[in-house]
């Protein structure tokens, strides 16, 4: 795959990547939930500042003390994006005033499809960067580093498409489960689901980090994504059974 190809089709994958979360934030969130567009900013938003204190984190304190491709490494970074992502998400829905009366289903998914975006958005963002940097100065990079590139970047469109797809939907059903527990947190008055959010998420990136130890071929990648979607499949039906039941006892004692 290469941006700078005289395939067209070449830009498609980054039309998922960018594009992707706002297609989601106008058909899912606002058309068939009724969401307001906010809950979409706010998301986007939450990543961001998430991301780039984990980016800091990385930079200047994770390479000190591990490397890159350790346990170690891997167990720093996802306990810092268990905590912040979680923790941007808690304070989003706890201090936006736009939040006060909208803690529920709907805004849950599309706070959800802001911060997926995001992640989405930048993952795009840093291929085009990689791949400008591969066309225009090979040089930035060592031999192996330019070989793994080159590597990743030749699986072809079909693949291309694959990637960016799934990085799309299935980064927000994982990030829709994420936000629910974090929403559940103000809908139950437990702050614990909060915690339960940051461990979760915390274990999830954990396993991914290290799946490349269990097997390098790409069929367990595949049996690991699938797993995941049937897994998380099922907990966002039981966390959105959880947040409307709890949402319609609320009412009724309200009115009682």
């Amino acid at each position: 795959m290469c941006i700078l190809s005289s395939d067209p089709r070449s830009v498609i994958p980054f039309a998922v990547y960018f594009a992707g979360p706002l297609v989601l934030a106008y058909v899912l969130g606002r058309r068939r939930l009724g969401a307001g567009y906010r809950s979409f900013g706010y998301g986007l938003l939450g990543f961001a500042l998430a991301w780039t204190v984990i980016a800091v984190i990385t930079a200047a304190v994770v390479k000190s003390v591990a490397a890159e491709g350790t346990f170690l490494y891997a167990l720093i970074v996802a306990a810092s994006a268990g905590f912040f992502e979680e923790g941007s998400r808690f304070i989003f829905f706890r201090f936006a005033g736009w939040f006060r009366r909208r803690r529920d289903w709907k805004n849950a998914v599309m706070y959800a499809i802001g911060h997926s975006g995001m992640e989405s958005i930048i993952v795009g963002g840093t291929i085009v960067l990689t791949l400008l940097v591969v066309e225009f100065a090979p040089d930035m990079l060592s031999e192996d580093a330019l070989e793994a590139v080159q590597a990743n970047l030749g699986a072809g469109f079909g693949t291309s498409l694959y990637n960016s797809i799934e990085r799309l939907l299935v980064g927000l059903l994982i990030h829709t489960c994420f936000t629910c527990v974090v929403v559940l947190a103000f809908i139950r008055s437990d702050r614990r689901y909060l915690y339960l959010a940051m461990l979760w998420h915390f274990a999830h990136d954990l396993v991914s980090f290290n799946l490349h130890q269990v097997s390098e071929h790409a069929l367990a990648a595949r049996i690991y994504v699938a797993a995941v979607v049937v897994v998380y499949l099922w907990a966002l039906s039981r966390l959105r059974k959880m947040m409307t039941g709890s949402a319609v006892q609320g009412e009724m004692s309200g009115a009682a």
